[in-house]
């Protein structure tokens, strides 16, 4: 049974009925002889009729389409992304850092001579779920070294679970940064200064493979972090013997006002290792953070004791002061950084001297940043004082 052409559903619009109206008129005037002898009763009965029908053929017009696509394959559009689990929360991020370098080299790291580089190209994906589970999975697929490389690779950077549930006691197990070092703790896009310093470079353990506790203690202001890990490094399985690398770092602030702050930090690790170097290994560093109004200062003292199974032990040290000024608030700022670097602070002629000044100009805050920084070092051997002056875009996304 049909909808009557009065019903809300089939009514037809003033519009409708005007073109309805003309086509029965042309109908009509075809059909004159016919209707010579109609009424405009009979003319208006007839037009309802034709409006009747109208909207019958417009409801079963409407079934049956509804009829075919249901049969009919879909028609190929724009894909989409959307995530397969349950997650509470799901982010898709990343960064660039795109590098220009002129010069010398001021010291190990860098290689003699201009170039540009991918220096990072991050991409990775973070998300959470409501029982109180974060997770984490990003790669880079750039140079991700100051060395000459030769075709770039994707590698894991971070690849972990934490579970977060009480602030004072998180659990994270996967491949992550290890608490050793205020500055290689620090994301990459918040540093004030392109590189980071040598020392840090050089005797912090970076990313590894393990299981770490960690959480804040009275509120946010005292924190803790423990883990015990594979001690061979990143995107590695094997564990180069039976033993762990255990780690931790307990940081506090310890002035916290509307003008600035005053922070702390010391950590320290200890491992046995048969690789490439085979003994055992014990670091120790101290780091702070001051910040008053424009002016910010960050020190860190960091150490390495090398125990050799075989040969003379030795103990690897350094330092850097790194200080910036706002010149114009949230566009430009200025840095400067002296550090200090010694392989073996038993022997003489082997200690690095790094001086590095430059600007950042935030064209949309850390977001959207440009920087240059002139890097002058003294290093050991014949060699004089060398520098290089380093330019780097950074995008975050």
């Amino acid at each position: 049974m049909h909808s009557s052409a009065n019903s809300p559903a089939f009514r037809v619009r003033p519009a409708a009925r005007a073109a309805l109206l003309a086509t029965a008129v042309i109908t009509l005037g075809l059909a004159a002889p016919a209707l010579a002898g109609a009424t405009p009763d009979e003319l208006e009965t007839r037009l309802r009729a034709l409006e009747s029908k109208v909207a019958t053929l417009t409801e079963e017009n409407a079934t049956l389409k509804q009829r075919l696509g249901a049969s009919a394959p879909a028609k190929s559009g724009p894909a989409a992304v959307v995530p397969m689990g349950k997650e509470a929360k799901l982010a898709i991020g990343g960064f660039l850092h795109l590098q220009g370098e002129w010069g010398d080299a001021p010291d190990a790291r860098f290689p003699v001579g201009d170039r540009f580089l991918v220096r990072r190209a991050r991409l990775g994906v973070k998300g959470s779920f409501v029982e109180g589970f974060d997770f984490a999975l990003t790669s880079d697929f750039g140079s991700n070294s100051l060395g000459t490389v030769s075709g770039y690779r994707a590698q894991i950077t971070d690849a972990y679970v934490a579970w977060s549930r009480f602030p004072a006691a998180t659990v994270t197990v996967g491949q992550f940064k290890t608490p050793f070092g205020y500055e290689q703790l620090m994301s990459g896009t918040k540093h004030i200064v392109i590189e980071r310093a040598l020392v840090n470079d050089q005797l912090t353990l970076r990313r590894q493979i393990g299981a770490m506790l960690s959480g804040s203690v009275g509120g946010p202001r005292l924190t803790y972090a423990a883990g015990l890990f594979n001690g061979n490094g990143s995107n590695n399985s094997a564990n180069d013997n039976d033993q762990f690398t255990y780690v931790g770092r307990v940081a506090g602030t310890w002035i916290q006002t509307d003008a600035g702050r005053v922070s702390t930090g010391i950590n320290a690790f200890t491992g046995r290792d048969s690789g490439s170097f085979s003994g055992h290994r014990r670091g120790l560093g101290v780091d702070l953070q001051a910040s008053y109004r424009r002016l910010e200062l960050q020190a860190e003292y960091l150490n390495t004791c090398f125990d050799r199974a075989i040969g003379r032990d030795y103990t690897a040290e350094g330092w850097s002061l790194l200080g910036s000024c706002v010149i114009i608030p949230k566009l430009l700022q200025g840095v400067l950084r002296y550090e200090v670097y010694d392989v073996d602070r038993d022997l003489a002629g082997d200690t690095t001297e790094l001086w590095t000044v430059g600007f950042n100009y935030l064209i949309k805050g850390d977001d959207l940043k440009l920087s240059f920084n002139y890097l002058l070092g003294d290093l050991p051997g014949p060699r004089a004082e060398e520098g290089r002056l380093i330019s780097r875009l950074q995008v975050v996304f």
